[in-house]
């Protein structure tokens, strides 16, 4: 009979080793794991504490450069004060010109001759000067009546060179004032002629040249005179009037109109004082040289503007009195 192998009781319960080797590596390894895991944790949360520690920590403004005070600004002066009749005066000018720019020449004249007379203000009363001498011709031209113009009745004989030596006045002239073109008029008809001679003022001291009648402003020019005062003084009387003139320099000689070296412009109109016979060659003429007017760059004469001269020369006759005054 085959033998039976039967362990002994403490034998069987006894366990084999090769179990417990095995379980002592699993525990080693797992404690290597949870030690790794737990260290890799650990570095993973100081990381993230120094990285918001470097987002919360302020940056440093960078230091500028300090900037300079501003320069201490003097104060604008302030400005004149307004005289309150300058200032009614200004208010007026304005109101003149917009009457005229309406056609209401009368309402603006009479305006300006307020601006002249209470005006303080140099260039404020020259400018209406200027504005209310414009406006006196285009009355005076029209058939508007004015205080300048008067009527005549036409009589029997008469013709326009007979009205106008009587009346001191031109033939254009009249022509011009009642629109009339040709040398028909009848008896009975009435005619606007002025109603004074005109009178020429030269005054050396301003350089300008005023056109009155019965004493009172017309218009004034801007003129200009002979080199070291030779414009003579007194009183004068035109006596030839011509347009477009040939000139004779005091070398000799005659320059005829057109010509650059002609000096007289489109109109002369010399002068002479009958008692000093000695002052002979003057007169007053236009002139192309624009910057001449208002200095003293003539030979003695009195020089205008082109423009000017022809309009002076439309409104004064042959005889016309001429004063020159300092």
């Amino acid at each position: 009979m085959t033998d039976i192998f039967v362990k002994s009781y403490d034998e069987q319960r006894k366990p084999p080793s090769r179990f417990i080797v095995t379980g002592l590596v699993v525990l080693a390894v797992t404690v290597v794991v949870i030690g790794l895991c737990l260290w890799m944790d650990s570095r993973s949360v100081k990381a993230s504490a120094a990285k918001s520690a470097a987002q919360e920590k302020p940056v440093a403004a960078p230091v500028k450069p300090p900037v300079p005070a501003p320069a201490p600004v003097a104060p604008a002066p302030a400005a004149p004060a307004v005289p309150p009749a300058d200032l009614k005066a200004q208010q007026l000018f304005t109101r003149a010109q917009s009457l005229a720019a309406a056609g209401s020449l009368a309402q603006a004249r009479d305006l300006l001759g307020e601006v002249i007379a209470t005006a303080s203000e140099e260039s404020l009363k020259n400018n209406a000067l200027r504005v209310q001498g414009r406006i006196n011709v285009q009355l005076f031209l029209s058939t508007t009546p004015t205080p300048e113009k008067k009527n005549y009745v036409i009589q029997p004989g008469d013709s326009f060179d007979k009205i106008a030596r009587q009346n001191k006045t031109t033939v254009e002239l009249i022509r011009k004032m009642n629109k009339i073109e040709n040398n028909m008029i009848y008896p009975g008809g009435r005619l606007l002629i002025p109603a004074a001679p005109f009178v020429v003022q030269v005054d050396k001291s301003a350089k300008t040249v005023d056109l009155t009648m019965n004493g009172k402003l017309f218009k004034r020019y801007i003129a200009g005179l002979g080199m070291n005062g030779k414009t003579p003084l007194g009183t004068f009387r035109t006596v030839v009037h011509q347009t477009n003139p040939a000139w004779t320099p005091p070398g000799g000689g005659i320059i005829p109109f057109g010509d650059p070296r002609n000096l007289l412009g489109t109109r002369w109109m010399s002068i002479q004082d009958s008692t000093r016979p000695e002052i002979k060659g003057f007169g007053i003429h236009g002139t192309p040289a624009r910057d001449s007017i208002g200095a003293e760059t003539s030979n003695g004469c009195i020089r205008m503007l082109n423009e000017d001269v022809e309009e002076l020369y439309l409104l004064i006759p042959r005889g016309t009195d001429v004063i020159i005054s300092e």
